[in-house]
C-alpha cells in the first residue's frame, strides 16, 4: 500500500522524516559517596560513556528506524560492533519473531532460518550467517536467538506483541477514497456525453428509408462528431440529450472521503492539503510530534540496556543517555529555550550544545581544539569591518568620514552650522 497510495506514502514519509536526533549526556547521583569521586575518574569514565554513545550512531539511522516503526509496527535489526562504529543490518520482518520482553518496550527477537529463501541468506551479514549455521547444532525448531548486544526491536503498538501497523486502518478508508474517485471520473465522462438524435422520414406511418440508404448518412454523422457524443437515427426532430445530473445532492464525495480517512487515523488533514490557518497548522505538529517523542523514549529505553550490557555502571553515580524533544519543526526553538536558560545560569550549556547537533563527544573535542590547541589562531580572527566594527581614524572621532562641504544637503549643512549632533547639545 505505501508504494500504491500517495496518501499513504505521504503520512509515511511526514512521520518519518520528522524527528532530528540530538542526545546529551545526564549525571544523576545515585549515592552520597559521589561528592568524593575523584575528579579524573570521573571525567574518564564520562569521555568512554560519550564515545560510546558516538558510537551507536543512531542519528544518521533515526529516518531507517521510524519509517520501518510505521510501516511494520516493529524494526528489527542486528547490530555489528566494532572497535570505532556500530552498523545496523535492517532484517525484514516476515522472517523475524519477538520472542520476549526484555525492558518496557524493548525486546528480544529470533529469526525463523526456514523462511529465508538462499538469496536472502546470501545478502546477509557474515556475523549473522555464522550464527545461523552455528544454531542448526543448538536450535531444533528453526529459531535462531539474536543475542540482546547485537538485537535491535523497537515496536510502536507496545499493547500486544505480535505486528499490527499503526496506519493498518487507513487502508479500508484509502480505499474508499478510490472507489470514490472512480464514481467521480464516471459521472464526469456521463456529463460531457450527448446522443444526437437523426429524424428519418416516415410514410404513411412507416419509415421511407431502409437500412441501406440509411446507413451512409449515419456513417457521415458519426465521423463529424466527437467520441463522446453518439448518434441515434429515430422517427422525429433532430435534438441532442444530455446525460448531466441535476440532482442537487450529487456532488463529489471525494474530498468528505478523504477528511474521514485522516480523521479516523488521527492526522488533521490541514498538513497534507493546506491548513485554513498558521494556529491550526502549529498545533497540528504539536500533536503529532508527541508521536515522535514517544519513539524518542522507546530509543532510550535500548541505549540504557546497551550501556548496562556493556558494563556502564557505578556505584554512586550513572550517564544517562537523553534525546531532546526536537523535530525538523522547532529546532530553533528549542535553541533559544536553552539559551535563555543557560543565560540564566542554569547548568544547562551541555543540553545548549546538543540542540544545535553538537554530540557530548564532539562538545568536548572542539572545546580543546579551539580553546587550547588552535587558540592562537583562532584569536587572529576579526570581524568584517564597518561603520559598526572599526575604531576611529586617530583623530579622536568614530564613524565615517565626514563628506565634502560641496557635497551636502541644506539639511546637513544647517545640522553643522548648529552643532545639533552634539552630546552637549542633546537634550
Amino acid at each position: 500500500m505505501y508504494q500504491k497510495s500517495g496518501y499513504m506514502r505521504r503520512l509515511v514519509d511526514y512521520f518519518s522524516n520528522m524527528p532530528e536526533l540530538h542526545y546529551h549526556i545526564d549525571t544523576e547521583v545515585t549515592d552520597i559517596s559521589f561528592f568524593k569521586v575523584k575528579e579524573e575518574t570521573l571525567k574518564k569514565n564520562y569521555i568512554k560513556f560519550a564515545f560510546q554513545s558516538s558510537k551507536f550512531n543512531i542519528a544518521n539511522n533515526i529516518h531507517d528506524i521510524t519509517k520501518r516503526m510505521y510501516l511494520n509496527d516493529a524494526c528489527f535489526a542486528f547490530v555489528i560492533e566494532t572497535g570505532l562504529d556500530m552498523s545496523y543490518f535492517f532484517l525484514d520482518p516476515r522472517y523475524c519473531q519477538i520472542t520476549k520482553n526484555i525492558c518496557g518496550n524493548v525486546y528480544g527477537f529470533a529469526i525463523n532460518r526456514s523462511l529465508f529463501p538462499d538469496s536472502y541468506y546470501e545478502s546477509l551479514p557474515p556475523e549473522l550467517q555464522k550464527l545461523i549455521e552455528h544454531s542448526k547444532e543448538t536450535s531444533y525448531n528453526n529459531l535462531v536467538d539474536i543475542p540482546y548486544k547485537n538485537g535491535f526491536c523497537l515496536k510502536y503498538n507496545n499493547n500486544f506483541i505480535h505486528l499490527f501497523p499503526p496506519l493498518f486502518p487507513m487502508i479500508a478508508n484509502i480505499l474508499l477514497v478510490d472507489e470514490y474517485k472512480d464514481i467521480a471520473k464516471s459521472k464526469a465522462v456521463n456529463d460531457a456525453y450527448k446522443l444526437l438524435v437523426l429524424p428519418v422520414p416516415m410514410e404513411n406511418g412507416e419509415i421511407a428509408m431502409d437500412e441501406k440508404m440509411l446507413y451512409p448518412y449515419v456513417e457521415t454523422a458519426c465521423d463529424v462528431v466527437q467520441e463522446n457524443i453518439g448518434v441515434l437515427p429515430y422517427p422525429g426532430d433532430v435534438k441532442s440529450v444530455e446525460f448531466s445530473s441535476s440532482n442537487s445532492d450529487d456532488r463529489d464525495k471525494v474530498d468528505d472521503a478523504t477528511s474521514q480517512m485522516y480523521a479516523e487515523q488521527g492526522v488533521s488533514e490541514a498538513l497534507m492539503s493546506g491548513a485554513s490557518s498558521g494556529s491550526e497548522l502549529k498545533l497540528s505538529i504539536t500533536n503529532d510530534s508527541a508521536d515522535i517523542f514517544r519513539i524518542y523514549r522507546i530509543l532510550e529505553n535500548w541505549v540504557s540496556l546497551q550501556m548496562k550490557l556493556r558494563d556502564y555502571l557505578y556505584p554512586s553515580y550513572q550517564f544517562v543517555y537523553r534525546i531532546m524533544d526536537i523535530t525538523v519543526f522547532n529546532r530553533n526553538e528549542v535553541i533559544d529555550e536553552e539559551l535563555k536558560l543557560s543565560q540564566a545560569s542554569l547548568p544547562n550549556k551541555m543540553k545548549l550544545c546538543a540542540a544545535a547537533g553538537i554530540t557530548p563527544a564532539a562538545m568536548l573535542g572542539n572545546t580543546v581544539v579551539e580553546g587550547v590547541i588552535f587558540k592562537d589562531i583562532l584569536d587572529m580572527w576579526q570581524p568584517l569591518r564597518s561603520s559598526y566594527t572599526q575604531s576611529g581614524d586617530g583623530t579622536g572621532e568614530s564613524g565615517r568620514p565626514e563628506e565634502e562641504d560641496t557635497g551636502i544637503s541644506e539639511g546637513t549643512e544647517t545640522q553643522r552650522e548648529n552643532g545639533s549632533n552634539s552630546t552637549e547639545n542633546r537634550i
